[in-house]
């Protein structure tokens, strides 16, 4: 993103066409699914869940009326106590683009919260953007990228592995935990396009009803399956395979037995992208193209970044190791394009398409102030201070503010410094707003240094602002050193 300039924004209004989302009722059910008749080509699968969604006593049906007519629902589902599923999103095909979708995502959202939710999920296609689009600008992350297959069942022959059996549940549940499809499907089971947190209650159900197979016959367990039912059209899903590649391509066929035996002509799988995907496709899961899926949450998981967006902190991240991230994208691209391309035309590509290019944004911001910098050394400290906090710290993109004579940098919402052009020499600012980190004894080698007296802690006697004068390129160091005691205080801050 290019840097922020000093604007002031322009308010906009958008027309919003009105509607009432309310707790859906047996009347709706004739309007909703001729609604559906138009979606997906007629093959909805709503017709068949229907009446059992209004029926849930857990989780919640709504339908959205349009001058009193049903012209969209959505549901929310409850797999466990604080385990929140969104599904059934629909809205009648003649009044998609008008901003209607969002409006029940509102009140749907806010349905949910009553909840008191741990976790909130939903899936969908990769190619449905519309619901991709309005999940993440809700605040929801991607967790994981699956592929849904179907195979025709299997009628004859024995398994070539085996049941699990009860008394070999922690052997079963240490392989998972420490699995590759655990990790690439963020601890969940899918099953259809449901996907369940598989706890180690879940887990255990499943062991218990017989839907745990492992490899090899007899031994030590070295590849797991699992499968359930799927709950809207009963169907056989296998949702979690891992192992080594032949001994998941084993296991995937006999969930293909295992449909063949309750009597289904086929059988499905919903499992990460990548090696396992490609596994379970060659074992037969390829009667019909392959839909690419993905899940989302609420919320970024593992973010331990304080009050800083996780988006600010990755883009920082991304800034601050650009050179390593171009080579490694320069790498895979020159690796696998058919034939060979020049080295350095691919990196070009990696930094004018993938990549920020930080340098480049660099040079133009500083370019536009250089003509009112007075002499060559001035404009030597201020572009090495600029690169400073924006190479090494990664504040660039909209964290640059640039002024007529002065170039702010924000971070967490939060101006952390500014440079400004003077007469004879560069003013670096630094804070407040990230806690007392300047002590009062500090020695820099600078022009001139100066502590407000307002931001003094009397605690601990340090300041949590600073100026610094520079006017020549042995003073870079100190300016460094000064940045880097600020950033390191502002990571603690909370």
């Amino acid at each position: 993103m290019a840097p922020q300039t000093r604007k002031r924004p322009r308010g906009t209004a958008r027309s919003r066409e009105r509607l009432i989302v309310r707790r859906a009722r047996p009347e709706d059910r004739d309007a909703i699914l001729s609604m559906s008749e138009q979606i997906w080509g007629g093959g909805d699968y709503l017709p068949l869940i229907w009446d059992r969604w209004l029926e849930d006593p857990e989780g919640i049906l709504l339908t959205a009326c349009l001058d009193g007519r049903p012209v969209g629902m959505s549901k929310i589902s409850v797999l466990a106590p604080g385990e929140i599923w969104l599904e059934g999103l629909r809205l009648h095909p003649d009044l998609q683009g008008k901003g209607l979708s969002s409006q029940i995502n509102q009140v749907t959202f806010g349905e949910a919260m009553k909840l008191e939710p741990r976790t909130v999920r939903y899936s969908t296609a990769t190619v449905n953007t519309a619901s991709r689009h309005l999940g993440e600008k809700s605040g929801f992350w991607q967790i994981a990228r699956t592929r849904w297959m179907w195979g025709e069942a299997r009628t004859r022959g024995a398994l070539k592995g085996r049941v699990a059996t009860p008394s070999e549940f922690d052997q079963v549940q240490a392989f998972i935990r420490n699995s590759e499809c655990y990790e690439r499907t963020g601890g969940l089971l899918a099953i259809g396009w449901k996907f369940r947190a598989l706890t180690r209650r879940r887990l255990r159900r499943l062991v218990s009803s017989g839907n745990v197979l492992v490899h090899p016959p007899r031994g030590p367990i070295t590849a797991v399956a699992i499968y359930d039912v799927g709950p809207i059209d009963n169907d056989v899903c296998l949702g979690f395979a891992d192992g080594p590649d032949e001994e998941i391509a084993i296991l995937a066929r006999d969930v293909r037995r295992v449909a063949g035996r309750l009597g289904h002509k086929d059988a499905s799988a919903m499992v990460p992208e990548g090696r396992i995907a490609d596994i379970v496709y060659g074992s037969g899961f390829d009667a019909i193209h392959p839909f690419h899926a993905v899940v989302y949450e609420l919320g970024a998981r593992g973010a331990r970044t304080g009050d800083e967006p996780i988006d600010s902190a990755l883009l920082r991240t991304v800034r601050s190791n650009e050179d390593a991230a171009a080579d490694l994208l320069t790498d895979l691209l020159a690796e696998h394009a058919p034939g060979k391309l020049a080295r350095e035309n691919v990196r070009d590509f990696v930094m004018r398409n993938l990549l920020p290019d930080t340098e480049r944004q660099i040079a133009t911001t500083v370019q536009r102030l250089a003509d009112q910098m007075p002499t060559f050394p001035i404009r030597g400290v201020f572009r090495a201070i600029v690169e400073h906090l924006a190479l090494t710290h990664g504040l660039a993109g909209d964290a640059m503010v640039v002024g007529e004579k002065d170039l702010e940098f924000r971070h967490r919402g939060k101006r952390l410094a500014t440079l400004a052009i003077g007469s004879h020499a560069v003013r670096l600012a630094l804070g407040p707003g990230f806690g007392p980190c300047f002590p009062a004894d500090l020695k820099l080698d600078v022009r001139k240094t100066a502590f407000p007296e307002r931001t003094r802690d009397p605690e601990t006697g340090k300041y949590a602002a600073l100026t610094l004068w520079l006017s020549e390129e042995g003073q870079i160091p100190a300016a460094r050193k000064a940045i880097d005691i600020i950033m390191r205080c502002a990571a603690k801050s909370r």
